[in-house]
C-alpha cells in the first residue's frame, strides 16, 4: 500500500507530466486523489478484484494514465 503520497514526474509522448497521488479515506477501496499540473484531479481506487478503477469524468491521455496506475500500483506491491 503507498503510505500516504507519491509524486510523479515523467514524459508520455513527448508531453511533461507531473503531479501527485494522496491516498484519501475510503471505507470500501483502496483510494487515491490524483492531481496533474495543468489538468485536473480525479480519484483511481483498487476495487475488490484488485483491478484499478478511475472516476467516470477522468480526461487525461491513456498512456499518462497507464504511467500513473503503474507506479501507483508498483508502490502498492511493495
Amino acid at each position: 500500500m503507498l503510505s500516504t503520497y507519491l509524486n510523479f514526474d515523467f514524459d508520455v509522448k513527448g508531453k511533461h507530466v507531473k503531479g501527485f497521488c494522496m491516498r484519501i479515506h475510503d471505507d470500501f477501496h483502496e483510494t487515491y486523489a490524483v492531481i496533474v499540473e495543468g489538468c485536473h484531479s480525479f480519484c483511481v481506487w483498487l476495487d475488490s478484484n484488485s483491478t484499478w478503477r478511475t472516476s467516470k469524468y477522468t480526461n487525461v491521455e491513456p498512456g499518462v494514465l497507464e504511467n500513473i496506475l503503474s507506479r501507483l500500483s508498483t508502490n502498492h506491491s511493495s
